[in-house]
């Protein structure tokens, strides 16, 4: 689809510049519509033929969910470094970590309160402290700056541990976890069929891949027509918009009063999007920041984990610390285009 795009958009550049700059808006918005509704027909129809396989709905909620919220962001990413563009990567899932705390979580605060008690157990927080810590560290400390074969196995095989855990974890205690919530919404379970949902699920798919191809082009265009690094595009326009479906359910949730899936939700997008994506990308990389001061966005990254992590513990969020996260969001997103564009 990217050759595609290409080969039909480029001559445009030569026959009217300003016919192609609208093409390359086009592509984007395109790509993000795409995105959001493909993400949001993944996640509700495989949550669907889960749940009429007879998988229990809090192992739905742990694992279907949470890795097909994350699927925006992965299929652009793999779209990015089929197209050569492997800054694109680093700065999607570092950028759209960020945005996950600082954007989401600071909107979704300007709507209500937010009681952390219980919401996301020590274990989860434990293992996103640790792995933005690895990830981190590994990109200042390795060779040339980049995630290569050795830790993005890594990374996959603890997503894959993860998995493993909490799954087995909830079917333990399946009957205990099983609350009045719980029950009622596997009650109301979705009577669409199961080969409308397969069905679903294949145009899901191909959505995904033509948004990501589709956005990553436009954005990738942009970028040498602008003449700023990758990284900076990735940061901003695609972690915003690869983030958008995250941004439509939090503000729902928080009108729904389930804040703690609303919690659960943004530490589970951060822990897949660097332990899922940024692993295939180091397995079909090697991947590395070619801005000049990288470690900008890394230090973003960590502030903003450790905030959330810290603020987990059983605080009262309110509107002043949602202010507080918008105004750490834009601080970084100034702080980056200054220091590498």
């Amino acid at each position: 689809m990217y050759e595609l795009l290409d080969n039909w958009i480029t001559p445009w550049a030569e026959q009217s510049y300003e016919g192609y700059l609208v093409f390359l808006a086009l592509c984007i918005v395109a790509g993000f519509y795409l995105l959001t509704k493909g993400g949001d027909w993944l996640s509700d129809h495989s949550s669907n033929i889960a749940c009429q396989l007879g998988v229990p709905p809090v192992v739905v909620g742990l694992t279907i969910v949470s890795i097909a919220t994350s699927t925006p962001e992965l299929f652009t990413s793999l779209s990015a470094l089929r197209s050569g563009s492997p800054g694109l990567v680093l700065g999607n899932v570092i950028g759209s970590n960020i945005a996950n705390v600082g954007l989401i979580l600071g909107i979704a605060l300007l709507l209500g309160k937010i009681s952390t008690q219980g919401a996301v157990s020590l274990a989860q927080r434990h293992c996103l402290f640790w792995i933005t810590i690895g990830f981190c560290l590994a990109l200042l400390l390795l060779p040339r700056g980049e995630l290569g074969l050795i830790p993005g196995s890594l990374l996959l095989a603890f997503i894959c541990f993860y998995l493993v855990t909490v799954t087995n974890h909830a079917l333990r205690n399946k009957q205990r976890m099983k609350t009045a919530e719980e029950l009622s919404a596997s009650e109301n379970t979705p009577t669409t069929s199961l080969i409308l949902s397969v069905c679903v699920v294949g145009i899901a798919t191909l959505a995904l891949w033509i948004g990501s191809d589709s956005l990553v082009y436009g954005s990738k265009s942009l970028a040498i027509i602008a003449g700023v690094p990758e990284e900076l595009i990735g940061f901003t326009l695609l972690a915003i918009g690869t983030s958008l479906p995250e941004l439509a359910a939090s503000i729902s949730l928080v009108r729904k009063a389930q804040t703690s899936m609303l919690l659960g939700n943004i530490v589970g997008s951060n822990l897949f999007n660097i332990s899922l994506i940024g692993g295939l990308a180091g397995i079909m990389g090697p991947v590395r920041s070619g801005a000049p001061h990288p470690w900008i966005d890394y230090i973003s990254l960590l502030v903003t984990t450790m905030i959330l992590i810290h603020w987990l513990g059983g605080k009262t969020l309110t509107q002043r610390h949602g202010l507080f996260l918008l105004l750490t969001y834009i601080i970084a997103s100034i702080s980056t285009w200054m220091l590498n564009s």
